[in-house]
């Protein structure tokens, strides 16, 4: 010790060797305080020195390492470290200084020392204490294993101190000093410890919440006097569930929060014991995770009901969450990123924090990034590990810390994670059955650049109160540039911790800053360019509005589509057209005529007036052709005007003819063009049904298409089963007249077919079930695949259920149990005709055959239920 003192006297006194004999030494030191020889002798090995408190004004922007990167890291290395321990780890804890991590878990207690991406184990603490027989007081060790649940480090001038929290309820403290021995216990949680945490004020303060629904705060100061155990200054309680975290506040250094298993998150200040300053019920299930914003006035709480919520517990809007993000799994662990630069110039260099990160379950081992500009969708994702990490922590903005079950401690390089919307299709669409449609499009390349934003480079800031220091920002990303270094230099090397990665153009993007006379946004200028301002999330998210995604939404109608509603009331009301008739006698005419007329009154009822129009010119098309007799319109000239009116009508009719424009060969196909071009088949359809009967077969196809058509319907005729005879005869009763007054049939089953689907698409099932029994059997398109899958079966008459599996075995799907056979006849098919269909008594629910039933209630002079025993009068008799 008296040749270090010389040392240090002859490094201070001594500069030069002219300088006369130092004079006597002063007087001796007091002696070192216990330990503190090998505290300092741990401080040259492992490299941490103790550091000053950080205050309320700048916690988090002391340490240089959170805030930003390794210097020597340029801006497109990829940082991401591992260390396998091949042991399953718990939990994490970083040192003040971050540059060593603590690892707990069942098997495993040590820390580890991370330079430059290089993961170097320094101390094995559960290899220490295993091989120390004496505890800190002298006496000998109790041994017993330790499963370690939560591992926290203390900060400032305690931070030579370790906490673990174990499974039976224990705190256990060490001294890195005396990695083997404990330096206390703190044993008055009589469950599971579930989180430790120390005051990043006062690093001497403790706090440590457990499943028996108290928080305890300690001062592990008193272990300085090596106390083997240490009793907690103070405890909270209030609530009856588990105390799931608990976390002190980055700005107060008398705040805490917590979160239970009910889901409730309290904060307190530790002063008072009598009740919380906020209670809220956060979440439906419990809460796993709470976590203060860096602005000290917001807290994150995540739960297991798949939820992340952000509440103002300042005392604004304490009752009601100010945000919230919807995940796809439950949240296990929740962390907020540390602030960036906003880029804002009129921020004058105040950072943000809008983004924090998600763990989930075990099942779920993905990691989002949420930011709450855009808080629908994640902005990164990154899958560590096979399973959920078990904890994490920032080491900086870039640089998230992992631990998993695997026994891989990871720190991972978050801006080298995956864009979620990468992986998405940013251009969609999408068309409703009513007609409604739906796309959004990403805009392709960036608009032109507003006059009101500064240039891209080369942009000086001068902030008031910094002696007009000139700081140089790139205005596309928000990134500090250095003033004096080269341009090519700058955007390699520079940190893009101070960026703001969001802000890409795909995931959000700036909006240009509209002029106003005021100067600034009302954000004080930091004091000093290394203490910046952290934005108040409030004024970031609500305020402002400053950032918007660059995507664009439309929605609206289809052209040419029919409202739905309208939709419905047309085919309900339109004329009932059994069939498409090959031709009509003159009360089917008259039927066909009053069909377009009500046609008429139904679609001038809807207050589609031109439609209406269009269906009484049809329709006084169609009454001159039937008069006419011989197919020509222009013989009923005179009749004709004076339907329509005067000259006017008597002109348009007169010009008629066969080749006319009102002659019915030539109408209806025109019609048929427009409306099918328009998408409407509904009006197509009528217009086929109302007017095929009345046309001359004077225009056919031609030979070839009328050949290709035939052939068609026989090869798929054909190949439905049907029989050549069959085929034939299907062919000359309802195609060939179709080919002979120039209809295509294709076309006509390509229209038929899509009125059934629009019918379907409507639910109007009755409608539909019409349009296939007149297309059938001659256009399979519209009802081949409603053949198949109807079936009709018996109903069981004790169980009520369908009989599947055959009338012959009697036998229903409600059991093994024989099915009760008629009880008039007991075979399995009338001998009275009608064969096995079966009739039932919907008030006794007792079945017979419909012939028995017939012969019972009729010659048989039967009056009550056949079943013997049953009273029922299942016919009355008049």
């Amino acid at each position: 010790m008296s040749s270090e003192r010389s040392r240090r006297s002859s490094a201070v006194h001594s500069p030069s060797a002219t300088v006369p004999s130092a004079p006597p030494l002063p007087a001796a030191l007091p002696a070192p305080r216990p330990l503190q020889r090998a505290r300092d002798a741990a401080y040259r090995f492992i490299g941490y020195p103790p550091s000053r408190p950080s205050s309320a004004q700048n916690h988090g922007e002391d340490r240089p390492w959170l805030s930003g990167r390794l210097t020597t890291l340029g801006a497109t290395e990829n940082a991401t470290a591992s260390h396998k321990t091949g042991l399953e780890i718990n939990t994490i804890a970083v040192n003040g200084s971050g540059t060593h991590v603590l690892l707990g878990g069942k098997e495993i207690f040590k820390t580890v020392k991370i330079e430059n991406g290089v993961c170097i184990e320094e101390i094995n603490l559960r290899t220490a204490i295993r091989s120390t027989p004496t505890s800190a007081s002298g006496r000998p060790r109790q041994t017993y294993s330790i499963d370690i649940a939560d591992v926290a480090w203390a900060k400032g001038n305690s931070s030579h101190f370790v906490a673990a929290a174990t499974s039976s309820g224990k705190i256990i403290l060490y001294d890195l000093g005396h990695a083997g021995i404990q330096a206390a216990q703190l044993h008055e949680h009589f469950r599971q410890v579930h989180k430790v945490t120390f005051n990043p004020h006062s690093g001497n303060l403790l706090l440590s919440g457990s499943q028996d629904g108290t928080v305890r705060l300690w001062d592990i100061r008193d272990a300085r006097d090596q106390a083997s155990t240490l009793r907690s200054k103070r405890k909270y309680s209030g609530q009856s569930d588990g105390v799931r975290d608990v976390k002190w506040s980055p700005t107060d250094g008398v705040d805490f929060a917590f979160g239970t298993d009910s889901g409730w998150v309290q904060c307190w200040d530790m002063r008072n014991l009598n009740a919380p300053k906020v209670k809220i019920p956060a979440h439906a299930l419990s809460c796993n995770i709470v976590d203060w914003h860096p602005d000290g006035k917001h807290l994150a709480s995540a739960g297991s009901d798949k939820t992340v919520r952000v509440w103002d517990v300042s005392g604004h809007r304490r009752g009601k969450a100010s945000w919230e993000i919807k995940t796809p799994y439950p949240v296990l662990n929740a962390r907020w990123r540390p602030s960036c630069e906003s880029s804002m110039p009129a921020d004058n260099g105040a950072r943000q924090c809008t983004q924090l990160v998600t763990g989930y379950d075990r099942e779920h081992p993905v990691l989002h990034l949420w930011d709450l500009r855009r808080p629908a969708l994640p902005f990164r994702e990154m899958v560590p590990y096979p399973s959920a990490p078990t904890d994490l922590t920032w080491h900086s903005r870039d640089l998230l810390w992992t631990v998993g079950r695997e026994g891989v401690f990871l720190q991972a390089d978050i801006q080298h994670a995956s864009k979620v919307i990468d992986k998405r299709n940013l251009q969609t669409f999408d068309v409703s059955s009513s007609g409604e449609v739906n796309f959004v499009v990403q805009k392709l390349g960036q608009q032109r650049r507003s006059q009101n934003l500064p240039s891209k480079r080369n942009t000086t800031t001068f902030l008031p109160g910094t002696n007009n220091s000139q700081s140089t920002t790139d205005a596309a990303t928000g990134a500090s540039i250095d003033s004096v270094a080269p341009r090519s230099s700058a955007l390699t090397h520079v940190s893009r911790s101070w960026q703001d990665d969001s802000l890409d153009h795909s995931f959000l993007s700036i909006r240009p800053a509209r002029q106003s006379k005021r100067s600034n946004s009302g954000v004080k200028a930091p004091s000093s360019s290394h203490n910046p301002a952290v934005l108040v999330l409030d004024h970031i998210l609500r305020n402002r509005m400053s950032f918007s995604p660059q995507q664009l939404a439309v929605r609206g109608i289809l052209p040419y589509h029919v409202d739905p509603k309208v939709f419905r009331f047309l085919a309900s009301n339109y004329a009932r057209i059994p069939h498409l008739a090959a031709g009509a006698d003159e009360v089917q005419a008259g039927s066909l005529i009053r069909g377009l007329q009500r046609n008429h009154d139904v679609a001038e009822t809807a207050g589609l007036y031109q439609l209406a129009q269009t269906w009484k010119i049809v329709g006084f098309t169609a009454h001159n052709f039937i008069k006419a007799g011989a197919g020509s319109i222009s013989a009923v000239a005179s009749d004709a005007g004076a339907l329509v009116g005067g000259d006017v009508g008597r002109r348009g009719v007169e010009q008629g003819g066969d080749d006319g424009p009102f002659a019915l060969g030539r109408l209806l196909p025109e019609l048929l063009r427009y409306y099918t071009g328009r998408g409407d088949a509904q009006t197509a359809t009528q217009m086929m049904l109302l007017l095929v009967p009345l046309l001359p077969c004077s225009r056919p196809l031609p030979d070839d298409v009328a050949e290709h058509n035939v052939l068609a319907y026989q090869d798929a005729l054909s190949l439905a089963g049907c029989l050549p005879q069959e085929i034939a005869a299907i062919v000359d009763q309802h195609i060939a007249h179709l080919v002979q007054k120039g209809l295509n049939p294709l076309q006509v089953e390509s229209i038929l077919s899509t009125y059934h689907e629009q019918l379907l698409q409507n639910r109007l099932f009755a409608e539909a079930a019409s349009i296939r029994k007149l297309a059938f059997p001659a256009f399979p398109a519209v009802y081949e695949d409603y053949m198949t899958d109807n079936h009709v079966h018996l109903q069981c008459s004790k169980c009520g259920k369908p009989v599947e599996r055959g009338a012959e075995k009697h036998r229903c799907e409600g059991g093994d149990t024989g099915m009760e056979a008629c009880p008039y006849c007991w075979e399995a098919s009338s001998p009275f005709g009608m064969g096995r269909l079966m009739a039932t008594c919907l008030l006794c629910n007792h079945s017979m055959h419909a012939g028995c039933s017939k012969e019972w209630f009729g010659s048989g002079g039967g009056d009550g239920c056949a079943v013997e025993g049953c009273l029922c009068r299942c016919v009355e008799q008049v």
